[in-house]
Protein backbone atom coordinates (compact mmCIF):
# COMPACT_ATOMS: atom_id res chain seq x y z
CA UNK A 1 0.00 0.00 0.00
CA UNK A 2 1.28 3.45 -0.98
CA UNK A 3 -1.02 6.20 0.28
CA UNK A 4 -0.83 9.62 -1.35
CA UNK A 5 -3.05 12.70 -1.30
CA UNK A 6 -4.53 14.28 -4.42
CA UNK A 7 -5.45 17.97 -4.21
CA UNK A 8 -7.77 19.62 -6.72
CA UNK A 9 -8.05 23.41 -7.02
CA UNK A 10 -10.91 25.23 -8.71
CA UNK A 11 -12.44 28.70 -8.71
CA UNK A 12 -16.02 29.96 -8.54
CA UNK A 13 -17.79 33.04 -9.80
CA UNK A 14 -15.22 33.71 -12.51
CA UNK A 15 -17.63 35.34 -14.98
CA UNK A 16 -18.90 37.84 -12.44
CA UNK A 17 -15.35 38.49 -11.23
CA UNK A 18 -13.98 39.22 -14.71
CA UNK A 19 -16.95 41.21 -15.98
CA UNK A 20 -17.79 43.14 -12.83
CA UNK A 21 -17.23 46.32 -14.84
CA UNK A 22 -17.28 47.38 -18.51
CA UNK A 23 -13.73 48.73 -18.51
CA UNK A 24 -11.63 46.52 -20.75
CA UNK A 25 -8.44 47.12 -18.77
CA UNK A 26 -10.11 45.77 -15.64
CA UNK A 27 -11.45 42.75 -17.57
CA UNK A 28 -7.97 41.97 -18.89
CA UNK A 29 -6.45 42.28 -15.43
CA UNK A 30 -9.15 40.04 -13.94
CA UNK A 31 -8.55 37.32 -16.51
CA UNK A 32 -4.81 37.49 -15.92
CA UNK A 33 -5.25 37.14 -12.15
CA UNK A 34 -7.49 34.08 -12.59
CA UNK A 35 -4.81 32.43 -14.72
CA UNK A 36 -2.13 33.35 -12.19
CA UNK A 37 -4.04 31.96 -9.21
CA UNK A 38 -4.35 28.43 -10.61
CA UNK A 39 -1.08 28.23 -12.53
CA UNK A 40 1.87 30.59 -11.98
CA UNK A 41 1.20 31.19 -8.29
CA UNK A 42 0.82 27.44 -7.69
CA UNK A 43 4.32 26.90 -9.06
CA UNK A 44 5.62 29.92 -7.14
CA UNK A 45 4.29 28.57 -3.81
CA UNK A 46 5.74 25.13 -4.52
CA UNK A 47 9.17 26.64 -5.14
CA UNK A 48 8.87 28.68 -1.94
CA UNK A 49 8.13 25.54 0.06
CA UNK A 50 11.06 23.83 -1.60
CA UNK A 51 13.31 26.58 -0.24
CA UNK A 52 11.68 27.16 3.15
CA UNK A 53 10.72 23.61 4.17
CA UNK A 54 13.34 21.71 2.20
CA UNK A 55 10.60 19.96 0.23
CA UNK A 56 11.46 17.99 -2.87
CA UNK A 57 9.20 19.23 -5.66
CA UNK A 58 8.54 18.09 -9.20
CA UNK A 59 6.74 20.64 -11.37
CA UNK A 60 6.07 18.06 -14.04
CA UNK A 61 5.78 18.58 -17.75
CA UNK A 62 5.13 16.24 -20.63
CA UNK A 63 8.80 15.86 -21.52
CA UNK A 64 10.82 12.87 -20.41
CA UNK A 65 13.59 14.51 -18.44
CA UNK A 66 16.73 12.72 -17.39
CA UNK A 67 16.79 11.60 -13.74
CA UNK A 68 13.16 12.69 -13.33
CA UNK A 69 11.75 11.81 -9.92
CA UNK A 70 8.24 10.55 -9.24
CA UNK A 71 6.19 10.93 -6.10
CA UNK A 72 5.19 7.26 -5.99
CA UNK A 73 8.85 6.33 -5.49
CA UNK A 74 8.98 8.29 -2.23
CA UNK A 75 11.58 10.74 -3.53
CA UNK A 76 9.24 13.76 -3.72
CA UNK A 77 7.14 15.71 -1.24
CA UNK A 78 4.81 17.07 -3.91
CA UNK A 79 4.25 16.78 -7.65
CA UNK A 80 2.24 19.08 -9.89
CA UNK A 81 0.16 16.91 -12.20
CA UNK A 82 -1.25 19.70 -14.37
CA UNK A 83 -2.47 23.28 -14.20
CA UNK A 84 -4.72 24.84 -16.80
CA UNK A 85 -8.24 25.80 -17.75
CA UNK A 86 -8.98 27.01 -14.23
CA UNK A 87 -8.24 23.61 -12.67
CA UNK A 88 -5.11 22.43 -10.91
CA UNK A 89 -4.25 18.93 -9.68
CA UNK A 90 -1.37 18.11 -7.36
CA UNK A 91 -0.10 15.08 -5.46
CA UNK A 92 1.32 15.20 -1.92
CA UNK A 93 2.88 12.64 0.38
CA UNK A 94 0.62 13.56 3.33
CA UNK A 95 -2.49 15.61 4.07
CA UNK A 96 -0.38 17.97 6.21
CA UNK A 97 1.77 18.79 3.17
CA UNK A 98 -1.37 19.44 1.11
CA UNK A 99 -2.87 21.76 3.74
CA UNK A 100 0.40 23.62 4.22
CA UNK A 101 0.51 24.36 0.48
CA UNK A 102 -3.17 25.36 0.40
CA UNK A 103 -2.75 27.85 3.26
CA UNK A 104 0.09 29.62 1.47
CA UNK A 105 -1.76 29.76 -1.85
CA UNK A 106 -4.95 31.02 -0.18
CA UNK A 107 -3.03 33.80 1.56
CA UNK A 108 -1.40 34.75 -1.75
CA UNK A 109 -4.77 34.99 -3.52
CA UNK A 110 -6.34 37.00 -0.69
CA UNK A 111 -3.51 39.53 -0.84
CA UNK A 112 -2.89 39.74 -4.59
CA UNK A 113 -6.29 38.90 -6.10
CA UNK A 114 -9.12 39.93 -3.73
CA UNK A 115 -12.46 38.78 -5.06
CA UNK A 116 -11.33 35.40 -6.42
CA UNK A 117 -13.00 32.47 -4.63
CA UNK A 118 -10.73 29.43 -4.41
CA UNK A 119 -12.24 25.98 -3.88
CA UNK A 120 -10.00 23.14 -2.68
CA UNK A 121 -10.59 19.43 -2.09
CA UNK A 122 -8.16 16.80 -0.77
CA UNK A 123 -8.54 13.03 -1.00
CA UNK A 124 -6.27 10.24 0.20
CA UNK A 125 -5.93 7.17 -2.03
CA UNK A 126 -3.80 4.09 -2.53
CA UNK A 127 -1.47 4.56 -5.51
CA UNK A 128 -1.14 0.76 -5.96
CA UNK A 129 -4.88 0.07 -6.00
CA UNK A 130 -5.57 -1.03 -9.59
CA UNK A 131 -9.35 -0.94 -9.08
CA UNK A 132 -9.40 2.73 -8.01
CA UNK A 133 -6.77 4.53 -10.04
CA UNK A 134 -5.75 8.18 -10.00
CA UNK A 135 -8.07 8.94 -12.91
CA UNK A 136 -11.07 7.68 -10.91
CA UNK A 137 -9.96 9.55 -7.80
CA UNK A 138 -9.70 12.88 -9.66
CA UNK A 139 -13.07 12.40 -11.38
CA UNK A 140 -14.73 11.63 -8.04
CA UNK A 141 -13.15 14.65 -6.35
CA UNK A 142 -14.24 16.99 -9.16
CA UNK A 143 -17.80 15.64 -9.42
CA UNK A 144 -18.48 15.23 -5.72
CA UNK A 145 -16.10 17.09 -3.39
CA UNK A 146 -15.49 20.18 -5.54
CA UNK A 147 -19.12 20.56 -6.58
CA UNK A 148 -20.26 20.04 -3.00
CA UNK A 149 -17.78 22.65 -1.77
CA UNK A 150 -19.05 25.12 -4.37
CA UNK A 151 -22.66 24.63 -3.30
CA UNK A 152 -21.84 24.91 0.40
CA UNK A 153 -19.53 27.90 0.08
CA UNK A 154 -20.76 31.03 1.83
CA UNK A 155 -21.10 33.98 -0.50
CA UNK A 156 -18.79 36.83 0.35
CA UNK A 157 -20.55 39.83 1.86
CA UNK A 158 -17.95 42.59 1.93
CA UNK A 159 -18.50 45.66 4.06
CA UNK A 160 -19.85 48.34 1.73
CA UNK A 161 -18.47 51.20 3.76
CA UNK A 162 -19.86 53.90 6.00
CA UNK A 163 -21.37 57.30 5.40
CA UNK A 164 -17.93 58.88 5.38
CA UNK A 165 -16.34 56.51 2.85
CA UNK A 166 -16.25 56.88 -0.93
CA UNK A 167 -17.28 54.05 -3.27
CA UNK A 168 -15.39 52.45 -6.14
CA UNK A 169 -16.97 53.34 -9.48
CA UNK A 170 -16.65 49.77 -10.75
CA UNK A 171 -17.53 47.56 -7.76
CA UNK A 172 -19.26 49.95 -5.32
CA UNK A 173 -16.90 48.62 -2.64
CA UNK A 174 -14.96 50.98 -0.40
CA UNK A 175 -12.53 53.03 -2.46
CA UNK A 176 -8.91 52.90 -1.35
CA UNK A 177 -7.23 54.94 -4.06
CA UNK A 178 -7.53 56.72 -7.40
CA UNK A 179 -6.70 55.11 -10.73
CA UNK A 180 -3.73 56.41 -12.67
CA UNK A 181 -4.44 58.94 -15.39
CA UNK A 182 -4.74 57.14 -18.73
CA UNK A 183 -4.26 59.54 -21.63
CA UNK A 184 -7.46 61.66 -21.78
CA UNK A 185 -9.34 59.63 -19.16
CA UNK A 186 -9.67 61.26 -15.78
CA UNK A 187 -8.64 59.24 -12.69
CA UNK A 188 -11.53 57.59 -10.86
CA UNK A 189 -12.11 56.05 -7.44
CA UNK A 190 -11.11 52.38 -7.20
CA UNK A 191 -11.39 49.63 -4.58
CA UNK A 192 -8.56 47.29 -3.62
CA UNK A 193 -9.96 44.65 -5.99
CA UNK A 194 -9.89 47.03 -8.97
CA UNK A 195 -6.47 48.30 -7.94
CA UNK A 196 -5.08 44.78 -8.20
CA UNK A 197 -6.86 44.22 -11.53
CA UNK A 198 -5.34 47.36 -13.04
CA UNK A 199 -1.90 46.38 -11.72
CA UNK A 200 -2.32 42.96 -13.33
CA UNK A 201 -3.40 44.51 -16.65
CA UNK A 202 -0.28 46.65 -16.63
CA UNK A 203 1.89 43.62 -15.86
CA UNK A 204 0.21 41.65 -18.64
CA UNK A 205 0.87 44.45 -21.13
CA UNK A 206 4.50 44.77 -20.04
CA UNK A 207 5.35 41.09 -19.85
CA UNK A 208 3.05 38.92 -21.94
CA UNK A 209 2.47 41.18 -24.92
CA UNK A 210 6.21 41.66 -25.36
CA UNK A 211 6.47 37.89 -25.82
CA UNK A 212 3.80 37.98 -28.54
CA UNK A 213 4.58 41.14 -30.49
CA UNK A 214 8.03 41.91 -31.96
CA UNK A 215 9.82 44.90 -30.45
CA UNK A 216 9.48 46.99 -33.64
CA UNK A 217 5.69 47.17 -33.20
CA UNK A 218 3.75 49.40 -30.82
CA UNK A 219 0.78 47.82 -29.10
CA UNK A 220 -2.27 50.15 -29.25
CA UNK A 221 -3.87 50.85 -25.88
CA UNK A 222 -6.97 52.56 -27.29
CA UNK A 223 -9.37 51.50 -30.05
CA UNK A 224 -8.86 54.85 -31.78
CA UNK A 225 -5.19 53.95 -32.22
CA UNK A 226 -5.91 50.75 -34.14
CA UNK A 227 -5.76 52.39 -37.56
CA UNK A 228 -9.23 53.67 -38.34
CA UNK A 229 -9.80 56.97 -40.13
CA UNK A 230 -10.58 59.84 -37.81
CA UNK A 231 -14.22 60.90 -37.91
CA UNK A 232 -15.36 57.86 -39.94
CA UNK A 233 -17.53 55.02 -38.75
CA UNK A 234 -15.64 51.83 -37.98
CA UNK A 235 -16.26 48.36 -36.68
CA UNK A 236 -14.43 46.12 -34.23
CA UNK A 237 -14.48 42.34 -34.66
CA UNK A 238 -14.41 40.23 -31.52
CA UNK A 239 -12.94 36.79 -32.26
CA UNK A 240 -13.63 34.04 -29.74
CA UNK A 241 -11.85 30.70 -30.10
CA UNK A 242 -13.08 27.68 -28.18
CA UNK A 243 -12.68 23.95 -28.38
CA UNK A 244 -15.69 21.65 -28.63
CA UNK A 245 -16.00 18.94 -25.97
CA UNK A 246 -12.51 19.57 -24.59
CA UNK A 247 -13.64 18.60 -21.10
CA UNK A 248 -14.88 15.26 -22.42
CA UNK A 249 -11.59 14.73 -24.23
CA UNK A 250 -9.68 15.19 -20.98
CA UNK A 251 -12.08 12.85 -19.18
CA UNK A 252 -11.71 10.12 -21.78
CA UNK A 253 -7.94 10.40 -21.66
CA UNK A 254 -7.44 8.51 -18.42
CA UNK A 255 -9.47 5.41 -19.12
CA UNK A 256 -7.54 2.13 -19.21
CA UNK A 257 -4.26 3.83 -18.21
CA UNK A 258 -2.24 3.25 -15.08
CA UNK A 259 -1.48 6.24 -12.86
CA UNK A 260 1.85 7.29 -14.34
CA UNK A 261 0.67 6.79 -17.93
CA UNK A 262 -2.35 8.95 -17.15
CA UNK A 263 -0.22 11.76 -15.71
CA UNK A 264 2.09 11.73 -18.72
CA UNK A 265 -0.82 11.71 -21.17
CA UNK A 266 -2.69 14.58 -19.50
CA UNK A 267 0.48 16.67 -19.34
CA UNK A 268 1.05 16.07 -23.04
CA UNK A 269 -2.53 17.05 -23.91
CA UNK A 270 -2.40 20.14 -21.67
CA UNK A 271 0.80 21.25 -23.36
CA UNK A 272 -0.64 20.71 -26.85
CA UNK A 273 -3.84 22.64 -26.03
CA UNK A 274 -1.79 25.51 -24.59
CA UNK A 275 0.45 25.61 -27.68
CA UNK A 276 -2.57 25.57 -29.98
CA UNK A 277 -4.14 28.43 -28.07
Amino acid sequence: MKNLVVTVLDTTGIQSYIFSSNRLRENVGSSYLVAQSTDSWVKEILRQLEQEKDWKIQISDYQKLENKSYIEDGDLTAELVYAGGGNTVLLFQTIDHAKNFTKKLSRKILKEAPGINLVVAHKEFDWNDKSYRLYNVIQDVMKNDIESAKQKSILSSPLLGLGVTASCQSTQLVAVSMSEKFENDEPYLISREIQKKLDAARQYANDKLKEIFPSQYDYPLRFDQMGRSFGDSSYIAVVHADGNNMGKRFQELGKDKDNREYITAIQQLSHDVYQAG
